[in-house]
């Protein structure tokens, strides 16, 4: 990618308007910031309230709802004063460290969806044992620092200004990589976005072999061969296309934002107004997926039904068929027998559990 080196000494001289797009981008980057606060902060609760969605396969939720929240409550509304005024809305160390921000968070976003597919991986085409070795609770949360340590590597060239550096953007108004730097457009490009596209690749093989393997199993009942290795449970299967549905979202959201900063890094061949959008969009990525949890994964529904009417425990739902009981009868010298069907298994253990996640 080419730098325009006139366009890069003009920058700091260059005085800002406020303009209709600005707007639009504003109006947008708010709309995202409060439903992003308001939803990732009731994720992060449930998860830290109830042992049902404390899974180990949910700790790579959590990573990303913690960084969503950070950008959804710290970064975007400084975001959105830059743009405003134009200017730097802190000093330089401040614009830096919410550059950091702004990248590392899309990062732990990438290498959470990266875990969370490489975990339905080993859940559904490896055994059991296999899962249990790599994903016990404990070692989730090593998968987690894992991520955060990458995160820091692959930022330290910006970070230390030897391969670009953070600061402030005069071209689209942001502290994310410092415009006076002309490598920081190499960094941008080379790295975080090469970085975007080798997820992209290793996710959707991921989810490839999956489908592949589930469709084998299914031909091998439909044959009526019986039980075979290739056969798994459907709440396992169930389970997987939703994690799918959180990538897809995220590659929908962010992939146009990868693909303009490739073609045209300083917004010099597009209208402003479907730059800007496109960066809403990018934004709208920590909004939208707290509504995924809740449209998706039960337990997290469940999680944010019992927070709204205070509950400190989730109640398990009532067997199909049957009406939700409201108050306990009062039987004298009666006696019931629990059979199978009326034992409630939980969808995944907990952190406090020595099992894994199904």
């Amino acid at each position: 990618m080419s730098l325009n080196k006139s366009a890069l000494k003009s920058a700091p001289d260059m005085v800002y308007d406020l303009q209709w797009e600005d707007g639009l981008l504003v109006g947008l980057l708010g709309v995202s910031g409060l439903i992003g606060t308001v939803g990732n902060a009731a994720v992060i609760l449930a998860f830290c309230l109830y042992r049902k969605v404390r899974t180990s396969a949910n700790a790579f939720i959590l990573n990303t709802s913690v960084f969503d929240l950070l950008t959804s409550a710290v970064v975007i509304p400084l975001i959105i004063s830059s743009l405003m005024s134009g200017l730097p809305n802190c000093g330089g160390a401040c614009c830096a460290f919410l550059g950091f921000q702004n990248l590392f968070s899309l990062l732990q976003s990438m290498l959470s969806c990266v875990l969370i597919a490489f975990n339905r991986y080993v859940h559904v085409v490896l055994s059991v044992d296999t899962y249990k070795r790599l994903f016990g609770p404990v070692k989730a949360v090593l998968w987690v620092v894992g991520a955060w340590v990458s995160g820091i590597l692959i930022m330290f060239p910006a970070m230390s200004g030897i391969y670009g550096s953070l600061g402030w953007d005069a071209y689209v108004q942001i502290c994310q990589l410092s415009s006076d730097d002309p490598a920081s457009p190499l960094f941008f490009t080379n790295v975080v976005l090469s970085l975007y596209w080798v997820v992209v690749l290793a996710i959707s093989a991921f989810y490839i072999r999956i489908y592949l393997h589930v469709r084998k199993g299914a031909m091998a009942v439909g044959q009526h061969l019986g039980h075979s290795p290739q056969q798994v449970s459907l709440q396992a299967v169930k389970r997987t296309k939703h994690m799918f549905y959180i990538f897809f979202t995220f590659l929908i959201l962010t992939c146009p934002h990868a693909i303009i900063n490739y073609v045209d890094f300083y917004a010099t061949l597009l209208p402003e107004a479907v730059f800007f959008t496109i960066g809403a969009i990018y934004y709208l990525n920590t909004a939208v997926n707290p509504i995924i949890y809740t449209w998706t994964l039960k337990e997290f529904r469940q999680g944010f039904k019992s927070m709204v009417r205070c509950r400190r425990q989730i109640l398990p739902n009532p067997p199909a068929g049957q009406p939700a009981v409201t108050r306990p009868a009062r039987v004298r010298n009666v006696q019931f027998r629990l059979t199978v069907s009326n034992r409630v298994a939980q969808a995944g253990p907990s952190f406090a559990l020595s099992e894994v996640n199904t």
